[in-house]
């Protein structure tokens, strides 16, 4: 009895051991994602063109601390701005996932009346009051995550994963579009014709969103809402995932300031 007892006493301890020694890495792991992030900064404050990361979305591989990190940074000006399509560009944005026939212009139309603040559906939206039914509460303004997305019943969760990488939330009517950086599907959408002017009154023209005259270089980075994702790898395959959009600064006591993270 004695026996058995020492050796459950024995397997209780190296269960916890175990239990210990994967939150430790698991510990280990999320540090070194937070790493990854302050890595991103540091490569993408660089005061050297030639140096500095770019937002260019290109996957860098860091070895940290017995882990391997995967960093990614992408430039949100390079995406559809969802606040910012009309019409013509949230049609020709949903085309792009397979939508066609009255399936598209239903998705469109919901988009549409999901952002607008009036009371008046679009010939195949919905407006607030049929949403009361599905104890659902549309923005009526400007959608505040891609995640939002996934709330528009004509959209649905499955379709708004898809279309996540390539839209943004974070791109205002004072900058131009990224076209440079742009994936082939935003360049697409954004080479529509270009609508009169947003659902916010910010005026637009060919070519992408007005510019904001600061009388500062830009240097791609600055000022810019960018994400950075990172992924930790343990050598066991355990992971731990980042994802967050910053913008640099100018002030060296706060040299970014983070507006979103997952």
């Amino acid at each position: 009895m004695l026996a058995l007892l020492a050796l459950t006493m024995i397997e209780a301890t190296r269960g916890s051991t175990r239990s210990a020694r994967a939150e430790l890495d698991r510990a280990r792991l999320s540090a070194a994602a937070n790493a990854g992030i302050v890595l991103a900064v540091q490569g993408l404050s660089q005061a050297s063109n030639a140096r500095r990361w770019q937002p260019d979305g290109r996957l860098r591989e860091v070895e940290f601390a017995g882990a391997t990190l995967e960093i990614r940074i992408e430039d949100e000006l390079a995406k559809v701005p969802l606040n910012l399509i009309g019409e013509e560009q949230a049609e020709a944005l949903l085309a792009e996932f397979g939508l066609q026939g009255a399936e598209l212009e239903t998705a469109r139309d919901a988009f549409l009346d999901w952002r607008d603040r009036d009371d008046f559906p679009q010939p195949r939206g919905r407006e607030r009051d049929s949403y009361a039914r599905d104890n659902i509460q549309p923005r009526d303004g400007p959608l505040r995550s891609n995640g939002e997305l996934a709330a528009i019943p004509a959209i649905g969760p499955a379709l708004a994963a898809r279309m996540d990488p390539f839209v943004t939330v974070f791109a205002t009517g004072n900058v131009r579009f990224a076209e440079q950086r742009a994936t082939p599907l935003a360049q697409r959408v954004m080479t529509e014709r270009v609508f009169a002017e947003s659902v916010n009154g910010v005026a637009v023209r060919e070519g992408g969103l007005a510019p904001e005259d600061t009388g500062r270089v830009d240097d791609g980075v600055t000022g810019r809402p960018l994400r950075i994702i990172v992924r930790a790898r343990g050598a066991d395959g355990s992971a731990a995932r980042r994802n967050v959009v910053i913008e640099l600064t100018e002030n060296p006591q706060r040299p970014y300031v983070v507006r979103a993270r997952d």
